[in-house]
């Protein structure tokens, strides 16, 4: 094993481990494989993390925080409206697409049924982001691009469960349908398809024509 300065050795751990979890979960994960992929004494990684949880949760942070950040710049721009909808579902979508570990390591902690992320201190995954999207939403049906009656909450958590469907389920529907979902054309023609079906969904005028505000259905 090679000497490194801690913050080195804490991203090779962490990287290994992120791995490690997003092949075998939690459970099927050894603290002894991710030793041996980081190249460093597994008792270095009781010394960072504490132990095998500690190390989890790190990780977990340590996705969501990646997740966060493309959020944030995504914000950062000012977009709003419809502009602001097909850009989050394009960051969704390309992030999910670089961050395969993100959908594996989200797909085991849903199978425990959030235990070790409802273990974590609210203040430690609260992302500000979302808030800012729903206010965002929310200005958007002040100034008549979106539906009055739609809840912003709930859109927001759409976007996000829409575009993760596409990857957390891309082999099984690949196969069902026939087609090659994780082929880069194929995720940009379910991208397109997801703003398309989004901006339907929020707004009073699709391509196909424009709804008067009173439809029953808004």
């Amino acid at each position: 094993m090679r000497e490194r300065d801690p913050e080195k050795s804490r991203q090779s751990i962490l990287e290994a481990a992120e791995e490690e979890f997003a092949q075998k979960g939690f459970w099927g994960a050894r603290v002894d494989e991710i030793a041996a992929r980081a190249q460093i004494n597994k008792r270095m990684i009781y010394a960072y993390f504490g132990d095998k949880e500690g190390l989890y949760q790190q990780v977990l942070f340590w996705v969501y925080a990646r997740m966060e950040e493309a959020e944030r710049q995504l914000m950062g721009r000012k977009l709003s409206g419809k502009a602001l909808i097909r850009e989050i579902i394009s960051v969704y979508f390309d992030f999910l697409q670089q961050n395969p570990t993100f959908v594996s390591i989200l797909m085991w902690e849903n199978l425990n049924q959030g235990r070790y992320l409802k273990a974590m201190e609210s203040s430690r995954i609260r992302r500000d982001t979302l808030a800012a999207i729903e206010r965002e939403l929310e200005e958007g049906k002040a100034t008549g691009v979106f539906r009055k009656s739609l809840d912003s909450r709930q859109t927001a958590l759409s976007l996000i469960t829409v575009c993760f469907a596409n990857f957390s389920n891309q082999y099984t529907l690949s196969r069902l349908f026939d087609t090659d979902l994780t082929h880069p054309s194929g995720i940009r023609e379910r991208k397109e398809h997801t703003v398309q079906l989004m901006l339907a969904a929020l707004c009073h005028d699709t391509e196909g024509g424009k709804r008067h505000a009173t439809h029953p259905m808004d």
